[in-house]
């Protein structure tokens, strides 16, 4: 708890005290190799052998966590002093049904855009041979 605390002193305490970012500054990329590490895509299958989709939007939550605390990124702290969750999901698109089990997948996003209180974070999912879904 007093560790908590301590975290209190790197919050900006004003606006004018946050540092300029750009979107560059919280993309990422992260690959989820279904095809090329069996043992993992064990995890990611139903009894039917497809993906579970549950799990896929589990990693979306977590990966859109990652790119806020990445764009609110104290250097000099060892811990983020801020807690961020998922509000909501405002739209998925999809052009194909069912992800294949075979293909890796790849995530990427960034933050599109912030208030004060909250931002918003656009993030893709690309397998091959499907078109780019979107979750934000």
């Amino acid at each position: 708890m007093e560790e908590r605390k301590l975290l209190h002193s790197f919050l900006a305490k004003s606006q004018k005290g946050l540092p300029p970012r750009t979107m560059k500054d919280s993309y990422i990329e992260v690959f989820l190799p279904l095809g090329s590490q069996p043992e993992l895509r064990e995890k990611y299958l139903t009894v039917q052998n497809t993906v579970r989709f549950g799990r896929i939007l589990e990693d979306l939550d977590s990966l859109g966590v990652l790119i806020c605390y990445m764009h609110n990124k104290i250097h000099s702290a060892k811990m983020s002093p801020l807690s961020i969750v998922t509000a909501l999901v405002d739209k998925i698109d999809m052009c194909k049904k069912n992800l294949s089990p075979e293909q890796d997948i790849k995530f990427s996003g960034h933050v599109s855009w912030v208030g004060k209180t909250s931002m918003e974070v656009k993030m893709h999912m690309f397998q091959a041979g499907l078109c780019k879904s979107t979750h934000s």
